[in-house]
């Protein structure tokens, strides 16, 4: 009975709570999750209300650096404390991947535990978790969606402070965020001081309390040299337009296959996770088809305009553009190989 009136309720609110996409004001209700994945609706008056009374300080992230010498065994770097960075095996001369989890996760979250195991399996990096549940790990969306910023401030004071006094290089830093990890992502971008993050990836950015009028609040173009954005849940968890300089959208970008009926939408919001970490082991086989424009992706009749281009992967290919269609299998490899 819960989730039939989660569902109803859904329905009936989801024309005022969600605006088109061709509409240019903010809706004045919004649709939000609950910690079960249901969906409930707010004012707009009582967002503010609450970001309003939002303390800041009260998110403190933690970075926790895996090489390949420990897989396994982080090591924690405070920002300025140059012994916690020497008593980890962080190496500048390796690729450097922050890598960041979204709502009421932690340092074990999906993205965490895949991401890490992906990219020391395919090399030398330093890969640095993100652990923000300080301000992410509640049953109010709302409040962590408000402390997005202040954890993006934090990530960006760390990026200085390992490129000044330890060598990191903004040429070989990426930083891969999912749901409001993604916008963390891209607060981080913007508040980088001493140089400019290579590349970012958001991986299903987070769609409930973010706007695309309002860039200056959520992963956008120009937060890092280049900017992908991966939509799998799009106008439900996930961010619905296009907002990287590539955007891909697997499966058309709202439901997966293989996730049954996926009422709350979680199993195609997480499979964004899952296709990256799948793009960083052999050969990336997730081939994207140039649509040309989002209308197409909407409409599901993408024309190819070009060459196929991969999704994810790494190195990220930072000289595309575009809104590509990925088709996709309903298990695991979900790679097809073709566009």
């Amino acid at each position: 009975m819960k989730v039939c009136f989660a569902f109803l309720l859904l329905a009936v609110t989801a024309v005022i709570a969600y605006p088109t996409n061709d509409q240019e004001e903010d809706p004045e209700w919004v649709m939000i999750p609950d910690v079960e994945g249901n969906f409930y609706p707010v004012s707009m008056e009582e967002v503010r209300f609450e970001a309003a009374l939002a303390n800041r300080g009260k998110t403190k992230a933690k970075f926790l650096v895996y090489t390949r010498q420990d897989k396994t065994k982080a090591h924690e770097i405070v920002l300025n404390d140059a012994a916690s960075v020497k008593n980890s095996h962080f190496d500048a001369k390796h690729p450097t991947r922050f890598v960041i989890h979204g709502w009421n996760g932690d340092s074990n979250a999906n993205i965490n535990t895949l991401l890490r195991a992906a990219y020391l399996d395919r090399g030398e990096y330093n890969v640095i978790v993100v652990d923000w549940s300080s301000g992410a790990k509640t049953i109010n969306y709302i409040a962590a969606r408000n402390n997005v910023n202040e954890a993006g401030e934090q990530v960006a004071a760390m990026v200085d402070f390992l490129h000044e006094k330890h060598g990191l290089s903004f040429d070989t830093t990426y930083i891969i965020g999912h749901s409001l990890g993604a916008h963390v992502s891209g607060m981080a971008g913007k508040h980088v001081k001493h140089g400019r993050i290579h590349a970012i990836f958001g991986l299903d950015p987070a769609f409930p309390l973010f706007s695309i009028n309002k860039p200056n609040e959520r992963l956008a173009t120009g937060d890092a040299l280049y900017v992908e954005s991966i939509h799998t849940n799009g106008g439900k968890l996930g961010f619905e337009q296009p907002i990287g300089d590539s955007s891909f959208y697997p499966n058309w970008g709202k439901k997966q296959p293989g996730c049954g009926v996926d009422l709350t939408g979680s199993c195609s919001h997480g499979r964004s996770v899952e296709y990256f970490a799948e793009s960083l082991r052999g050969k990336n086989e997730f081939l994207g088809k140039d649509c040309g424009s989002f209308d197409e992706i909407k409409e599901k009749k993408c024309v190819s305009r070009g060459a196929a281009e991969d999704m994810g992967g790494d190195p990220a290919h930072t000289g595309i553009r575009g809104v590509y269609y990925v088709p996709v299998h309903d298990k695991y490899p979900f790679a097809t190989g073709k566009a």
